[in-house]
């Protein structure tokens, strides 16, 4: 059954973002702001949720189902300008960064992603590296996750 699981596209993932801002979102205010029609988002709504990733309407990214195909990290960024914050504002709102900490040491931000595949890993470290101002980025991907409690 689960070899029927269709890997997230572009579209399934600006979805499960809008959703995790508020998923309470009508599904006719989601169509508007992927450009879908009300019935091709209920298609992919059902879908997502016939593959485990919606699961109960609370979205499980990180549970055994999404993590078939898709791929966990934590990336370390350096960042050479100051504020941090200015550098930060530019890659905040991208529906893959999960989190996003301000930290103190050998690094100024950590992100917590969740992205499609490795390869989508590889094009958002390129997109990050490519803002002006970020000096390092480390990667770790998630091998498997032991503890992931809901926040409250």
């Amino acid at each position: 059954m689960e070899a029927n699981i269709k890997t997230p596209d572009a579209v399934d993932e600006k979805l499960l973002g809008l959703l995790e801002r508020d998923a309470r979102r009508p599904v006719m205010a989601l169509a508007r702001a992927v450009g879908l029609s009300r019935s091709a988002v209920q298609e992919r709504l059902a879908r997502l949720e016939r593959d485990g990733i919606i699961a109960g309407y609370t979205l499980m990214r990180g549970g055994r189902k999404a993590a078939v195909s898709g791929t966990r990290a934590v990336l370390l960024v350096g960042i050479e300008s100051r504020p941090c914050d200015t550098v930060i504002r530019l890659f905040k709102d991208w529906t893959e960064i999960k989190a996003c900490y301000s930290v103190a040491g050998e690094f100024d931000a950590i992100l917590l992603v969740d992205l499609a595949s490795p390869e989508a890993l590889g094009e958002l470290r390129n997109r990050l590296a490519a803002l002006s101002g970020v000096s390092a980025i480390t990667t770790a991907p998630v091998l498997r996750t032991l503890v992931d409690r809901p926040s409250v």
